[in-house]
Formats: C-alpha cells, structure tokens, sequence
C-alpha cells in the first residue's frame, strides 16, 4: 500500500513539472481595405482585447502562445490606421496592438472577433472616427 501512494506522489509530482508546449503565433495579415486583422496559431487560443487611448489602440493578448522572433512594427497604409505591432509579452503570452493614428477613434462596440477555428482568427475594425476636440473639452470640464 506505501509502495503505491509513493508511485502516486512522484507521478503526480512528475506530471506537473513536464513542461507544457505553448502554441506559436504562425501568420497575420492586415487588410488595409476591410480594417481586418488576421492571424493564424498552431494550437488553439482564446484571445483577450482591450482598447486603450491616448492614441487609441486595440490591444490583442494571445494567452499560451509564443512569437519566437524579435518585436514587429510593421506600418500600415491607409488614413487613420498607423501601426501594427508585433511581440512577446511575457513568457506565455504574444501581443498584438493596432494604433489608430493620433486625432482618431475606435467604437469599441464595433470591434468583432470571429474564430473560424480555435487557430485562426480575423478582428474587425470600424472605420475610425475623427476625435472632435470641442466634444472632448466638454466632457473634461463636465459642462457642455
């Protein structure tokens, strides 16, 4: 009985120290016409997006997934789309950012996901919208 609750604990111990594979970031493309951003994994990913401003960005998390290759900054032509950016977050997790160029911004309702598959993944963006400056001061001073 010893002799199997001491084979239970190494294979317990055993099973959580082998390392797990991450999935790697294997293919995007911008598509200037539409304001589509595909991607492509080899393993299965569940991205997770934020918008952030001050210039707006659509930042894109792939958890579990690796870039294996220096950051990448590939400018984007087109009116109010600037930049995409490409690179290793952390240990696990790949990062991609879209810039919307300064004096422009995105409806966050308006951005759309669609997995085709768990490896491949297109982003929708709206047309951005030109910021109005007198919009923006009159929700600083709250009077309008």
């Amino acid at each position: 009985m010893r002799l199997n609750w001491l084979l239970l604990t190494l294979g317990s111990v055993f099973a959580f120290s082998v390392p797990v594979e991450a999935g790697q970031l294997v293919k995007w493309r911008w598509h200037e016409n539409a304001n589509r951003l595909d991607f492509g994994t080899n393993a299965g990913v569940q991205p997770k997006a934020m918008l952030i401003y001050d210039p707006t960005r659509l930042i894109i998390d792939l958890p579990g997934t690796l870039l294996k290759r220096p950051t990448v900054k590939q400018p984007l032509k087109g009116q109010e789309i600037r930049l995409l950016r490409i690179g290793q977050l952390d240990d696990t997790t790949t990062r991609l950012v879209i810039e919307v160029k300064p004096g422009y911004t995105l409806d966050p309702t308006k951005v759309q996901f669609l997995g085709t598959t768990a490896q491949q993944w297109s982003v929708f963006l709206p047309k951005p919208q030109r910021i109005d400056d007198s919009n923006t001061n009159c929700f600083a001073r709250h009077s309008c």
